[in-house]
């Protein structure tokens, strides 16, 4: 019986993690896997995943080599594969980077965008901060395939198209991660408040 007892309660166990790991999946696809107040852990295999970059969305503690790092939103902390890091408390994205990911995609053209601030950069990928003031344009300008983590709710749009935008149209959602395609386009913030999104962008020749 008590035998009988213990393997239900494992199996619940399992099958309770497995189903909040679930729930926690943000965002996944060939390229990246977004974690919302989880961590894919360091069980899974090191040939699946590369680079782990954690986006804090709240006052996040993060143990790593026996320090304590504290990021406020917005804040961004990048660790190697074979890295072990310890999310204490806090609200965060963790982006894991996908090891054997297809041929990263680009536009047709390639013009280096303005008013953006690098903060971390290798070979594959630059993380930046896009910031727009209000009533501010970039001109225009080209991303390749990127992820999007995005943490005001202001209103963009193509002034060449829709000056004044469309009825529901272009709003960056707080708190939500968005993978985007190739794209050359002038962008102008219609709100009120800045624009602040962290961007993971994929590096091309172009580039």
């Amino acid at each position: 019986m008590r035998y009988k007892v213990l393997i239900l309660f494992v199996f619940l166990y399992a099958f309770t993690f497995a189903s909040s790991q679930k729930d926690s999946v943000a965002l996944e696809n060939d390229y990246v896997k977004v974690m919302r107040q989880s961590s894919i852990g360091f069980s899974e295999d090191n040939s699946i995943f590369d680079t782990r970059i954690i986006v804090a969305l709240s006052n996040t503690k993060i143990e790593f080599n026996h320090f304590q790092k504290n990021l406020k939103r917005g804040d961004v902390s990048v660790y190697q594969s074979t890295e072990r890091y310890k999310i204490i408390e806090g609200d965060f994205f963790e982006i894991s980077i996908k090891s054997n990911h297809p041929k990263v995609k680009s536009p047709e053209t390639w013009i280096e965008p303005l008013k953006n601030k690098v903060i971390y950069e290798n070979n594959e990928f630059r993380i930046f901060e896009e910031r727009l003031d209000p009533g501010d344009t970039r001109e225009l300008h080209s991303h390749s395939q990127r992820l999007v983590v995005r943490l005001n709710e202001v209103q963009l749009t193509d002034p060449r198209f829709h000056p004044n935008g469309t009825p529901g149209g272009g709003i960056q959602v707080p708190n939500s991660v968005k993978f985007a395609e190739p794209i050359t386009h002038v962008v102008k913030n219609l709100s009120k408040i800045p624009l602040f999104n962290i961007i993971i962008e994929f590096k091309t020749q172009q580039k």
